[in-house]
């Protein structure tokens, strides 16, 4: 473009310098204002191209300058000072102009990357707030549950117990037997719900240990095939050199099973289950929010129907399902998510509509090997020369009323408090008392205030736990026996003949 305007500058200034005559006339003088007013208009045109500008405006004026000082005359030198002062304002004023607009230019550029970068923080803080909202929002739908499942526990605890009373109380009538047992898988349906609510609200108690993932794995494959079913294989791949993982293996074991039941309803017509076990690795995607560390993977994908962006949105709210009416509770993936979460892991799925689903359940990775653990006998109740003697403390007159009932089915001989104070009042009095048994949510204090208190009077006094909100426990809880609510009279007199006999 230089180049160019440099011939026509050139051009222009040879034209003059041939046609205009020593003395110019009139119509000569508007030839070079003509000349001028090009040069003005190649400033204004080429601005942003500021030797372009100064190329054309040179070349084209000053050969008619030196022409006309040439001549020697008054006339003539006036007018080429004229056409000299005003190429040289022309070029100041182009030099400005190309500043400015430079600078101008420059603004632009860092404007609109600055644009680029606030769309961007834009977007990141939208993605942010609705992650902080979506967290809010479970979290008080797990607050809520909580404690719905807490208070929930005691009804069960007290259906499940009368029932089973009931049952052995109907010699053997086969009719009233069978009302009865449909009765108690209706309330065992109940346990395995609150149990689901609990892992969502993640206020259940698990009991971390360093676990091998292919002996459990191994340990449930056909009960995991016969969930499965006959139409659908399962295919199973882990890591040679697989870490073993800190995790509860009682609650892993019950979310490969939820996991597994999705996929089976993601593939009505058949299919392939792939339950993969692997080590996480440097530069794998991990999930948001999870902490830089090493953990154990394990993922179930299957060949099913896949999720739609509208569903996968939805996928880990509480009750949210797509299986038809009364096919499922909506609990199966919150639970697995609360359980993944209070394990310090996380859990994240990748998945396409038609193209099948696969759900990653991210677990820390454990320090030390995992080790062979003998499962714990319940021994009967031991003889002694006395019959031993309990004190039950709860606070709900239904659940202290059934217990009370029960422990003294069994033998026991039975002391009842509905307070901590009437139960410390009762200790004073009956030094004989071989078992404490408290409820945990009390007023006055808690069930483990309670212990503390009655084992600083009595420190030979033997205790046991009830409650439905273990995830309110603090890690002390561990070096008290603990039995969870639900329970039925038969869980509760193996647990109270375990302590007696130690």
């Amino acid at each position: 473009m230089a180049l160019g305007s440099l011939l026509a500058g050139l051009s222009w200034g040879l034209g003059g310098v041939v046609l205009l005559p020593a003395t110019p006339g009139l119509g000569q003088t508007f030839f070079i204002l003509v000349i001028g007013g090009m040069c003005a208009g190649a400033v204004v045109l080429n601005v942003p191209h500021l030797p372009t500008a100064l190329a054309f405006l040179l070349s084209a004026s000053l050969p008619v300058a030196f022409r006309l000082l040439a001549t020697g005359s008054m006339a003539d030198t006036a007018l080429a000072a004229m056409i000299i002062v005003f190429t040289a304002a022309l070029s100041l004023a182009g030099a400005y102009l190309n500043r400015f607009f430079t600078e101008g230019l420059r603004l632009r550029i860092e404007l609109n990357a600055a644009n680029i970068r606030l769309r961007a923080e834009m977007g990141e803080h939208r993605e942010t707030e609705a992650a902080l909202r979506q967290a809010q929002k479970l979290e008080a739908v797990g607050q809520l549950t909580g404690g719905i499942a807490h208070d929930f526990t005691n009804l069960l605890t007290a259906v499940i117990s009368y029932l089973e009373l009931a049952m052995r109380h109907s010699a053997g009538n086969p009719a009233v037997v069978s009302l009865l047992q449909g009765a108690v898988q209706a309330a065992d349906r109940g346990v395995v719900l609150v149990k689901r609510l609990l892992a969502f609200a993640r206020k259940q108690r698990l009991e971390p240990l360093s676990v091998d993932l292919k002996v459990l794995i191994s340990d449930i494959k056909e009960l995991l095939q016969r969930t499965l079913g006959p139409t659908i294989d399962l295919e199973i791949v882990g890591d040679p050199d697989l870490a073993p993982a800190w995790v509860d293996s009682n609650q892993l074991e019950l979310a490969i099973l939820n996991l597994a039941i999705n996929a089976r309803d993601a593939m009505p017509t058949g299919g392939t289950m792939r339950l993969g076990l692997e080590n996480s690795r440097t530069g794998r995607g991990m999930p948001a929010g999870l902490a830089p560390a090493d953990y154990v993977i394990v993922s179930i994908a299957d060949t099913g129907t896949g999720m739609d962006d509208a569903t996968l949105a939805q996928a880990f709210d509480p009750f949210f399902t797509t299986k038809e009416a009364g096919s499922g509770s909506g609990l199966g993936l919150p639970m697995v998510q609360g359980f993944a979460l209070q394990s310090g892991g996380a859990v994240q799925i990748q998945t396409r509509l038609g193209e099948g689903t696969r759900i990653e359940v991210w677990l820390p990775r454990a320090d030390e090997s995992p080790a062979v653990h003998a499962r714990p006998c319940r021994p009967d109740i031991v003889g002694s020369q006395r019959t031993a003697q309990i004190l039950l403390c709860d606070d709900d007159p239904d659940v202290r009323g059934i217990l009370g009932e029960v422990l003294q089915t069994e033998g026991y001989i039975l002391h009842v408090a509905n307070s901590p104070s009437a139960t410390l009042r009762i200790l004073e009095e009956a030094p004989e008392i071989d078992l404490l048994i408290v409820d945990y949510a009390m007023p006055e204090m808690n069930g483990l205030e309670l212990i503390q208190e009655a084992c600083q009077r009595r420190p030979s006094l033997k205790t046991l736990l009830i409650t439905g909100d273990v995830g309110a426990l603090s890690d002390g809880i561990s070096r008290v026996p603990l039995l969870p609510k639900p329970f039925g009279p038969t869980e509760l007199a193996q647990r109270v003949s375990g302590i007696l006999a130690v």
